[in-house]
């Protein structure tokens, strides 16, 4: 026995073992739901994350929803892993049954092997809130949206961060998730400024400032009224909530805090406002400021606290019933306590300490704040607090929600209508809800006690009865006869024929065709339906459903086929009953020997059943005669369509014309071996033999042309410009065509632009029609340049012959040259090749004051001797006088 054993150990040691991917990794289960509060409306997405199990193993997950009443629904998912880790969903939706505080629970079952996971989170009670044009808030910090940060106390250690955009949080207020819900914006303001919320950071309940700077409630109504708006309108809802600051640094007198905020409401009522929010206060003592307090103060402020909530509340009801206004006080004292007792259904673990710490602080100055340069714990979402006595973001938008639940009508499948005027629960289409909160499925449109959703049969009729499909007996065919109940005479038949459509099947009928003889008595029981009195034989059978009136052999039938009288034996009166004559309605045919439908005297082969006719009388049948109109033709062997005697392919099918009834695959009425071009139905000769047909051939007698591109009646071969109808010929190859080259001969030009008969190539003024040379290449046309051929000379501006570059006064046609470069031109100079003499006039000027020179030299020289008989003498008395200086010029 122990060596089977043993044999049976190694016999399963030695077998293959298929592990698992995923073995060796436990199996876990983790529940994920995008959040932690909900209003009842919602769908819930729960997604269970599976892991370490294998693949194609089946796999249990049990789940249960509970809130704090009790189980509200439980399931199980049988699945198998389609993913390292696999998600399973459970949709949840329509389960709200009152509780708040909802926990999910999952087991994930694989064999022995069982995991669990739990996940805490909050559903609140869709709410109504009646439509507002504006909301207006007073009050501390707790719905301080910036006021409080443009203080002078508060701003000196007040930072964002850590602080969020001067709220005294780390994100939006409780007043702003209001406001939202009510699809509004709010904006703040303090003093004249504009803005409607007026609450500011350490604020109190009375009148004036507290710190010397910052406006208590009262003062912050004052200023609203003064400066922004000095009444309100119906639509206009006040929130106050204020206290706290006189209860950890004011008197914490609540009978004195009470009646401020009774008095802040007298006088906004004055004002107009008749919709108010109002809130009591949390118990402070839980906050970390009020922890940090002596035990015996904690109780104190406990004490005093729920003293003012109480006097609050008394405060509220009688302002309410005096002065017939509407007040919603919410119970922040048990929303808190709620929050702390609950804290994991709503994503806190932390209720007890602030998440930000240290930072720059005013000395003597108790701000329950962090200051600037403040450390913030990472998991901040999930504190309670986030300073000494404000909550985190976390918390005001908790206090929000729960807070509109308060303010707001219950409206539990969120469609827009009130629970109390909501007769229709779990609408689906908000969009068709009408006043009693019904969408189009659950309303009974047509009062019949079913709604529409249930409703087979809309629009039933008023006073009529109807099943629980909403239908009445005239809308509803129970056995699907075609017959409605009201009118069917047995509306709960079983399926089966109906002869007569009575509503009995005929299995019950006793007269099937209702003609008022039973069917054991009538000869034709599934007759004509409806009593009837015509039966020519008095067989029984009306005569529409006789099959031979007449009794003569023929049916009814096969008269009205024929043509013939079935109340007649003989219709065409030729001696024969109708039913033995072939022929009941010509009374000169009775017989049909072939029976062929022809009768023998005017069959033309009354023994040839497949002849009778022959149309063209060439002995052959119209049947058999491929053409019976033809005497000519009678055979089409190739079945062409064209007769032997004349088929020139009698045996080969052909459609040709030339020759008759031969092959013609292009179809072109030529025959193949007729045809050069047998496979193109356009051609079928080539008169030049260039390889291109005739038809097809723009030049079908020139071998060498085939094509005209251009249609201008030159070939493309021959043609120098195939693409162009306006040029054929290029006889000087220089690209131009002969029509449109100026110079059909000379390669060299084709274009004379300024047609002076000179080409654009050899042209250097080819827009100029009065120049087309530059023989000296000065860069002046010949035409117009005084010496075409010395390039220092393009013009002669005065006329004389010598160009101007050349000619010393080239505006002066009298003077062209100075030969001896004197300055005077020889045409002026007496003397040309003298420079130093140019005139006769200098020469004879010249020779008188020579002449001049001579004689007076002559005439001083004899002078100069001493007279002969006239000595002068000096006269003493008598000297010589200067001239008169006046006289001088």
């Amino acid at each position: 026995m122990r060596v089977q054993i043993l044999v049976m150990i190694l016999l399963l040691g030695s077998m293959p073992m298929q592990v698992d991917a995923t073995s060796g990794r436990a199996l876990t289960a983790e529940i994920v739901i995008s959040e932690y509060v909900w209003t009842s409306s919602d769908e819930i997405i729960v997604e269970v994350y599976v892991s370490g199990a294998p693949f194609n193993r089946n796999l249990t997950l049990d789940w249960e929803l509970s809130d704090e009443n009790g189980v509200i629904l439980n399931d199980s998912i049988v699945f198998q892993m389609g993913a390292s880790t696999h998600i399973v969903q459970i949709p949840l939706s329509r389960f709200y049954s009152g509780g708040a505080y909802h926990d999910i629970s999952v087991e994930v079952s694989l064999d022995s092997t069982v995991v669990n996971d739990n996940q805490p989170f909050t559903v609140l009670r869709d709410s109504f809130l009646q439509p507002a044009s504006n909301l207006i808030v007073f009050g501390d910090s707790l719905s301080d949206m910036g006021n409080g940060n443009n203080s002078a106390i508060v701003s000196v250690v007040f930072s964002s961060p850590p602080y969020w955009k001067g709220r005294f949080s780390n994100g939006p207020v409780w007043i702003e998730h209001i406001s939202d819900s009510y699809g509004l914006t709010t904006t703040f303001g303090d003093g004249t400024a504009q803005g409607d919320n007026r609450a500011f950071g350490g604020s109190q309940t009375g009148q004036g400032y507290a710190y010397l700077t910052l406006p208590n409630v009262g003062t912050q109504i004052n200023n609203y009224l003064a400066n922004v708006q000095s009444s309100f309108s119906n639509s206009d809802v006040i929130f106050l909530w204020a206290g706290g600051n006189d209860f950890l640094y004011g008197t914490g007198n609540p009978d004195v805090i009470s009646q401020n905020m009774a008095s802040h409401i007298r006088a906004l009522e004055l004002a107009g406002a008749s919709r108010f929010v109002v809130a009591n206060l949390p118990p402070l003592e839980l906050t970390p400021e009020g922890a940090s307090r002596t035990a015996q103060q904690q109780a104190t402020m406990a004490s005093n606290v729920v003293s003012y909530n109480s006097k609050l509340a008394q405060e509220v009801t009688n302002l309410t019933n005096t002065l017939s206004i509407d007040i919603t006080l919410i119970d922040a004292w048990s929303i808190f306590n709620e929050i702390v007792n609950n804290a994991d259904h709503v994503g806190i673990t932390n209720t007890q300490d602030q998440a930000c710490s240290g930072g720059a602080t005013v000395p003597l100055v108790p701000l329950p704040i962090c200051g600037s340069g403040a450390n913030v714990v990472s998991n901040v979402d999930e504190y309670l607090f986030f300073d000494k006595a404000h909550p985190s973001a976390t918390m005001h938008k908790i206090i929000g929600q729960f807070a509109v639940v308060n303010i707001g009508d219950a409206d539990t499948d969120g469609d827009g209508v009130p629970d109390s005027n909501d007769i229709c629960d779990w609408t689906e289409d908000a969009s068709t809800v009408n006043a009693e909160g019904c969408d189009w499925s659950q309303q009974d449109e047509d009062s019949d006690g079913v709604v529409n959703a249930n409703d087979e049969c809309l629009g039933t009729n008023p006073g009529y009865s109807v099943d629980i499909n909403g239908c009445a007996d005239y809308q509803k065919d129970t056995d699907g006869d075609g017959l409605t109940d009201d009118v069917d005479p047995c509306p709960n038949d079983v399926s089966g024929q109906d002869y007569d459509s009575d509503g009995c099947i005929d299995l019950v009928d006793e007269d099937d065709d209702n003609d008022g003889v039973i069917d054991t008595e009538d000869y034709c029981p599934k007759g004509q339906i409806g009593l009837h009195s015509h039966d020519f034989d008095e067989d029984g059978c009306h005569d529409d459903e006789d099959l031979d009136d007449d009794q003569d052999g023929l049916s009814d039938d096969e008269e009205s086929e024929a043509g013939s009288d079935p109340f007649d034996v003989d219709t065409d009166d030729d001696g024969v009953w109708d039913g033995q004559d072939a022929f009941p309605t010509d009374s000169s045919e009775w017989k049909d020997s072939d029976s062929d439908g022809y009768g023998d005297n005017s069959d033309a082969f009354p023994n040839d059943e497949s002849e009778w006719a022959d149309s063209d009388y060439d002995d052959v049948g119209d049947n058999t005669d491929a053409f019976p109109d033809d005497p000519t033709e009678w055979d089409d062997s190739d079945l062409d369509g064209i007769g032997d005697n004349s088929d020139d392919c009698p045996f080969l099918f052909g459609t040709s014309y030339f020759p008759k009834g031969c092959p013609d695959r292009d179809s072109d009425g030529y025959a193949d071996d007729n045809d050069q071009f047998p496979d193109d139905t356009n051609d079928w000769n080539d008169a030049d033999g260039d390889g291109i047909g005739d038809n097809s051939d723009a030049f079908p007698d020139d071998s060498e042309e085939w094509l005209d591109s251009d249609m201008d009646g030159f070939g493309d071969n021959g043609d120098a410009f195939p693409f162009d109808e306006t040029e054929w010929l290029d006889s000087d190859f220089d690209g131009c065509g002969d029509n449109s080259d100026a110079f059909p001969f000379d390669s060299t030009d084709c274009i004379d632009s300024d047609l002076d008969g000179v080409g654009d190539n050899s042209d250097p003024w080819p827009n100029d029609p009065l120049e087309w040379a530059d023989s000296d290449y000065d860069g002046v046309g010949d035409n117009s340049d005084f010496d075409p051929y010395d390039a220092s000379e393009t013009r002669d501006s005065d006329g004389d012959g010598v160009g101007d570059n050349s000619d010393l006064w080239p505006l002066d046609p009298s003077k062209k040259r100075d030969s001896d470069g004197d300055g005077v031109a020889d045409s002026a100079d007496a003397f040309p090749n003298n420079p130093s003499l140019d005139s006769w006039t200098g020469v004879i000027v010249s020779l008188v004051v020579i002449t001049a020179v001579v004689l007076i030299g002559i005439f001083l020289f004899k002078r100069s001797r001493p007279p002969k008989n006239n000595a002068e003498m000096w006269n003493s008395e008598k000297p010589i006088q200067a001239p008169n200086m006046l006289d001088w010029n």
